[in-house]
């Protein structure tokens, strides 16, 4: 993990990473604040990896996050041609080991790997609900043996993503609860900001022969 100034980050990161001027509904393209960024790429820089894939990475939040305090290879996967553009355009883009492909987490084109752990903000379902499965499944679905990920942290969100992830063959850690606003931008907004609460998951697989009960997996949860 490289020395990094946790404050000139955020900072850096607010100012050099894009916004979306028409952020698309479907998507729920919120923008992730920087704030809870960089304490994702603070918790996956824990974990030896070789390659950090961001899932759903809109203009590069997460990425550049993850990057500059890892120092590894990241990849950004994002639907949205204007939103990979965008992180493209970053003067951070010139700086950084970063590359955005365009491509749907659902068909995601990317071969299974080993030494992979993934980042992600999915959409908290507000316009589509469980949107986030597609996201939780692709993580898995490259084999990734770390994940951490945000998530609405809505009644009963936790035993849903407990049994998924147990199930594929991963502890979880339930790290954190953030109040993460949500800036008016759609025409039935009635508040400039609404905050909801979203919960930070790390997720690490268990390797085949190793153990896998509760006491194992019980990590150190605050959420």
């Amino acid at each position: 993990m490289r020395q990094v100034k946790v404050s000139r980050l955020i900072m850096v990161l607010e100012q050099l990473v894009p916004r979306l001027a028409s952020p698309k509904r479907e998507y729920e393209q919120y923008r992730t604040p920087p704030e809870i960024a960089v304490d994702i790429a603070l918790c996956i820089a824990r974990h030896p990896c070789s390659l950090v894939i961001d899932l759903g990475s809109g203009t590069g939040m997460l990425s550049y996050a993850v990057h500059i305090v890892t120092g590894c290879y990241a990849v950004g996967v994002e639907i949205d041609e204007e939103a990979a553009q965008l992180a493209r355009g970053s003067r951070l883009y010139t700086e950084s080991i970063v590359d955005f492909i365009v491509a749907d987490v659902a068909h995601l084109p990317i071969r299974q790997l080993g030494d992979v752990c993934i980042v992600q903000n999915p959409p908290f379902g507000v316009s589509r609900r469980r949107a986030d499965r597609a996201f939780i499944n692709a993580g898995i679905g490259v084999g990734a043996h770390t994940i951490c990920s945000l998530h609405y942290a809505g009644q009963g969100v936790k035993r849903y993503l407990a049994r998924i992830l147990g199930q594929a063959g991963y502890c979880i850690d339930f790290i954190k609860v953030y109040k993460f606003p949500l800036p008016a931008m759609y025409s039935d907004h009635v508040k400039r900001i609404h905050y909801i609460p979203v919960l930070l998951l790390k997720a690490w697989r268990v390797e085949r022969g190793q153990s896998h009960d509760a006491e194992e997996c019980r990590g150190t949860s605050r959420a």
